[in-house]
């Protein structure tokens, strides 16, 4: 090979990135299984206080254990600990490992689990990614941070000579829009009113469907006596297929729908529906009726429809939006247009407060990211604080500083005026804010918090909050089993349900005892020792079957179990026949009129006629949507007997598998209640509340908490008047001198931020310690991340900081034999390619769960620009554009915790969204080489 070849770079800039994050990710979270498997056992590789005689020097763990020891081990409180809590970690982290195994696990608990964990180990592996960077990124970044000074200087300039011109542009065309909203409202006050429901009145689609509660009416009903009217709410819902429907329902049908989606998906968390408020919530000066609840059950069917697309395909949610359609009256169809504008003006306010607050903000751009500069600097963060400590007055603190906290309070109130005014739940959430409110005793903490020794001051609080009046319960029971009991009330009344309609109590007994069964009993059952999931119905026939669960079943229960199965295969088969027939029309129909179809949505609608035969489901489907809906109702009287029939056989096994996913509910309560309250665990609590305690009542009677306590009270009261007046208002705001709700919420943040400041100061002035090193430690966490290292290091010929930077080309180069080195240019593009694809597909579905689309050019051109901003912000901070990405992945999968959204079902050991990571065993052969290269320019540091 000649000399020239020998110094031509072997992988490109970007094959070095993927590359070394391929090898991070197969070495990290082979490390995390280990720790999983045997954390007793493992924990010892951690070193620290695990291994105190260095025993494991060489660690099977190096990366945990560097992480371990220049983080977590250095954290300023745990110092304090004086060993004490890690060996009873140690051992609450094996009597973790054995009750973690339950008796099956619900899906949502799994998918819960797989995402937490997946981002843990994205998050270490994004982690390790930034702190160690090859030699071309470490100039890459010197680049781009000369490159981003010069930016912020031209900015600066920019915004001097045009600020003047936007002012007064903006002036002239809030004048303009003022005057053509004038116009618009006067043209629909001129124009006749339409019976048809507008496109307007739809929301974003989710799972396919496009819903909104659009109106309120009033139905008289005789009874024996005399009239009684109630409140029916009209929604209006479009499906992928274009069909549209309006139909009424009761605020009790919505509760209906709950019971009905709740049996139909035990394996599924559906939202409870909200409680009915006042008559009198209307808004003032129009009359709507119930527009509060309109709104609350508008954000609830948002809800329900977000918690999965079977949930949206089921028959229940369907009828529950179609069936029984009409058309609007003259009446109904003013109401309608009167709330279409109400939403149209709220939409409009929440859009002017965000313009108000981005032109604010954009005012301060500049002054934030010399702030940001700074922090990365050396000694950023203290000097920070350091101001905090030593000024006692917001307004004294240099313009820099100040202008964080005003970018605090606009964030601060933009997130109160979406919670609590603009959002579809706002009314729900003020009304548990006042709830809350008001049943916290504070006059009574602020008498405890005044107590001048703070082993008084810590026994009041706590004798508030765990005392029995008359054996009653305390405070803090109250507190934690508040919740847990009501829904474990509400599971013991669905226990009683479903029993009932059972029938057999063999059968439920048998469930039962499953899920009350010791382990070893299970393991006889399921050998593997992987959480499976208990919402698949082949586990209730496994446990059936099974003779280590009494009791046995007779004969007839056998006959029973087996007929329902029967009826569940067949309907099974005839979906599938459905769903294919459905393609094959879909596919021969004309692309204009069929291309929007959903076929699983169709399936569950045609589901309904599971009688007829195969050739009679293909006529069925090509016969139009409408024909379809009105011949179900023609033929459902005849039909009624028989499909109840057919139901009230398979729903046995459903009804089984409801029973033992409710039990398995209570159950995971009890092992939760035990695991915190007896054992290892209360003494954890108890070294943890040691630990913290010291420090923290320094803080307390420094900071005078109990007058901050009385701040936070005033704030709420305050907060509670600026909400009802933003609402009472109407939209007012900005006419005849009313102050817009931006102004009021922003007022009321900036009124008490020095109250605020005022407790921050205090807390810092007189701490002896505490803060400083709690700011030295979150300084190492940023410095690792920018430089590799746990504390800065500085070449002190050069007086630059030392930065972990890999020459990853010749690394390869020494350890591979330069007849591999085709083979292992073709495998490193092999996982460009592949983390290039799972990158793309995962930002496609993210745009799919905003309500985006190619189409969709406006909307798309606003979010580019949004992250564009977002990425050169993060660019700012030393991140290269593949952290970027690998971070804001990662945010998306946490978002997708809390939605329920997700591809998990595409995902598994191979690799993401179907696709199979490429073989590299050429590249496997790096993963020890590069953890020695790892251990002299990083791990020996630690130990130094």
């Amino acid at each position: 090979m000649s000399e020239t070849q020998l110094q031509a770079p072997l992988l490109t800039t970007s094959q070095e990135h993927y590359v070394k994050k391929y090898l991070l990710t197969v070495l990290i979270n082979n490390e995390l299984a280990l720790l999983q498997k045997d954390p007793y056992e493992t924990l010892p590789n951690l070193g620290g206080p695990f291994d105190l005689k260095d025993e494991h020097a060489d660690s099977t763990t190096p990366f945990l254990r560097y992480l371990f020891e220049s983080i977590v081990v250095p954290f300023p409180f745990l110092t304090n600990s004086r060993g004490a809590l890690w060996p009873k970690l140690q051992l609450f982290m094996d009597e973790y490992a054995k009750i973690e195994a339950g008796n099956g696990v619900e899906r949502e608990e799994m998918l819960r689990r797989k995402r937490l964990q997946n981002k843990g180990e994205k998050t270490l592996v994004l982690m390790y990614s930034m702190a160690i960077k090859t030699v071309e990124q470490r100039a890459q970044e010197k680049r781009d941070l000369t490159a981003r000074k010069e930016q912020l200087l031209a900015t600066e300039q920019k915004l001097h000579q045009h600020q003047q011109e936007e002012e007064e542009q903006h002036e002239r065309h809030s004048s303009s829009l003022d005057q053509l909203h004038l116009d618009q409202q006067q043209e629909r006050q001129d124009t006749p009113r339409s019976r048809s429901v507008s496109p307007a009145v739809f929301t974003s689609t989710i799972h396919g469907v496009r819903m909104n509660v659009v109106g309120v009416r009033t139905v008289k009903e005789k009874r024996h006596v005399r009239e009684h009217e109630h409140a029916e709410f009209i929604i209006a819902s479009a499906f992928a297929d274009g069909q549209e429907y309006v139909v009424a329902r009761r605020h009790g049908r919505f509760r209906r729908l709950y019971h009905h989606l709740r049996q139909k998906f035990p394996n599924l968390m559906i939202p409870v529906p909200p409680s009915k408020y006042p008559v009198k919530s209307g808004s003032s000066g129009v009359k709507t009726a119930r527009e509060k609840d309109r709104i609350s059950l508008r954000g609830y069917l948002h809800n329900i429809a977000k918690v999965s697309q079977e949930v949206v395909d089921s028959a229940a949610f369907i009828s529950f939006l179609s069936k029984d359609a009409f058309a609007l009256s003259e009446e109904e169809a003013k109401d309608v247009q009167i709330r279409v504008s109400l939403d149209e003006h709220r939409m409009e306010q929440q859009a002017k407060f965000d313009r108000e607050v981005a032109k604010k903000v954009d005012e301060l751009d500049s002054q934030l990211k010399e702030v940001k500069l700074d922090l990365l600097q050396p000694g950023g963060v203290s000097r920070l604080f350091s101001a905090f400590k030593h000024i006692d007055n917001v307004d004294d603190l240099p313009p820099l500083y100040q202008s964080v906290f005003e970018w605090g309070c606009m964030s601060f109130a933009s997130t109160l005026y979406h919670v609590l005014t603009s959002s579809d739940d706002a009314t729900l959430n003020l009304t548990q804010l006042k709830r809350t409110h008001f049943l916290i005793p504070y006059r009574t903490m602020w008498g405890i918090l005044k107590i001048s020794n703070p082993m008084a001051m810590m026994k009041g609080i706590m004798d508030l909050f765990l005392a029995q009046p008359f054996g009653s319960r305390s405070l803090m029971q109250r507190i934690l089993s508040g919740n847990m009991q009501e829904e474990v009330s509400e599971y013991k009344k669905e226990i009683a349900e479903v029993e009932a309609a059972i029938g057999d109590p063999a059968l439920c007994e048998k469930i039962r005892n499953y899920v009350f069964a010791p382990r070893a009993v299970i393991s006889k059952i399921f050998p593997d020792d992987e959480p499976y999931d208990i919402a698949e119905l082949s586990l209730v026939m496994d446990v059936l079957r099974s003779e280590e669960i009494l009791p046995v079943l007779q004969p007839l229960q056998i006959k029973r179990v087996w007929d329902a199965q029967q009826v569940l295969e067949q309907e099974r088969l005839e979906k599938e026949q459905l769903k294919a027939c459905n393609s094959q029309n879909t596919s021969n129909s004309d692309a204009s009129d069929s291309s929007d179809w959903s076929s699983e949505s169709n399936s569950s609608r045609s589901s309904l006629n599971l009688d007829s035969s195969a050739d009679e489901k293909c006529k069925y489907l090509d016969v139009p949507h409408t024909q379809q809906y009105h011949s179900h109702h023609q033929h459902h009287d005849q039909q009624q007997q028989e499909l109840q029939l057919q139901d009230s056989e398979s729903n046995l096994i459903r009804q089984l598998q409801q029973l033992l996913v409710v039990n398995l509910r209570i159950r995971e309560k009890e092992r939760l209640m035990e695991l915190i309250f007896q054992g290892i665990t209360g003494e954890i609590l108890k070294e943890i509340i040691s630990i913290f305690y010291e420090p923290l009542v320094k803080v307390y009677k420094s900071a005078n908490v109990a007058d901050s306590l009385m701040d936070v009270k005033y704030f709420v009261d305050e907060l509670i008047k600026v909400v009802e007046q933003a609402e009472n208002d109407n939209g007012q705001g900005g006419t005849s001198g009313k102050p817009t709700a931006a102004t009021l919420y922003l007022n009321l943040a900036r009124k008490h931020l020095p109250s605020f400041y005022k407790f921050v100061h205090a807390v810092h002035k007189q701490d002896d310690g505490i803060f400083h090193d709690l700011l030295e430690w979150i300084e190492s966490i940023i410095t690792f991340m920018r430089t590799g290292f746990g504390h800065p290091r500085v070449n002190y010929k050069t007086g630059e900081e030392l930065r972990v930077g890999i020459d990853l080309d010749d690394f390869v180069k020494k350890t591979i034999d330069p007849v591999q080195w085709e083979q292992i240019q073709k495998e490193a593009e092999a996982l460009r390619v592949y983390f290039a694809e799972v990158k793309d597909r995962k930002r496609e579905e993210v745009r799919q769960m905003a309500g985006l689309d190619r189409a969709s050019n406006s909307a798309g051109e606003g979010d580019d620009k949004e992250n564009e901003r977002v990425v050169n912000e993060l660019r700012g901070l030393g991140m290269q554009q593949e952290d970027v990405d690998e971070l804001e992945m990662i945010n998306w999968e946490a978002s997708k915790v809390k939605t329920g959204d997700s591809n998990d079902n595409q995902e598994d050991e191979d690799g993401e969204f179907g696709l199979k990571v490429p073989q590299v065993p050429t590249i496997d052969t790096l993963k020890g080489p590069f953890v020695n290269l790892m251990n002299d320019v990083l791990f020996r540091t630690a130990r130094e």
